[in-house]
């Protein structure tokens, strides 16, 4: 009887090689030969599910927005307001190996993206899925009274989410973010920071009303 073999689960596997891969040689270390060999695949299975090595990396691209995805899910069902919010902004932040492929595998096609129209509109898709995460983890931090009701969710969502890509690319780039990020991520600085703007700008907001009232 013939085996009966997962398509979809053995491209993930094939993926999450790749996305390995990364985190340890960077991008450059990506070769069909490469990932064939880490994963104990020939690289004739891996040419059955990828045409070439552009398309292997798309393919970790996809892989690594499914990650994203699935993180940010799981973080909305099992946690509430700021710590929610915290852990869906670092979810990119290369803070460990697996995060360091994604934000590796995520910049170098966001540069891809500027000229291609196709690419571009499957990196804003993910972009625009990272921002509805924060977006709603925004959402349950105001139910719970951590932030004021007026505060722009969307607005500040854009904002929060280029800090983390800010701070990630960087981090790339400079050894000393780096080693910065890992030691205290600047995410939670600032998100500690918009808290206590809330809780400045109520205490502006009573001692207005006490004003108008001794008045």
């Amino acid at each position: 009887m013939p085996r009966i073999v997962n398509h979809d689960e053995r491209r993930r596997q094939i993926c999450d090689v790749l996305l390995d891969i990364v985190a340890e040689s960077g991008m450059s270390g990506v070769t069909i030969r490469a990932v064939a060999e880490r994963s104990g695949w020939s690289t004739g299975v891996i040419g059955h599910y990828f045409h070439g090595r552009q398309d292997l990396l798309l393919g970790g691209l996809r892989r690594a927005a499914e990650i994203l995805a699935e993180h940010n899910t799981r973080v909305l069902t099992t946690l509430d307001g700021l710590q929610a919010l915290e852990q869906i902004l670092e979810g990119s932040v290369p803070l460990d190996g697996r995060r360091l492929a994604l934000s590796r595998i995520f910049f170098f096609f966001f540069v891809e993206a500027i000229t291609d129209q196709e690419l571009r509109q499957e990196v804003e898709s993910y972009l625009v899925g990272w921002r509805k995460s924060v977006s709603s983890a925004l959402r349950r931090a105001q139910e719970s009274g951590d932030l004021p009701e007026t505060l722009n969710r969307k607005e500040i969502a854009t904002d929060l989410v280029g800090l983390a890509d800010g701070l990630s690319l960087h981090a790339l780039l400079d050894d000393d973010v780096m080693a910065r990020l890992r030691e205290q991520s600047p995410v939670r600085f600032w998100i500690r920071r918009l808290t206590t703007a809330a809780a400045e700008n109520v205490i502006d907001l009573q001692t207005a009303e006490s004003i108008r009232a001794a008045g």
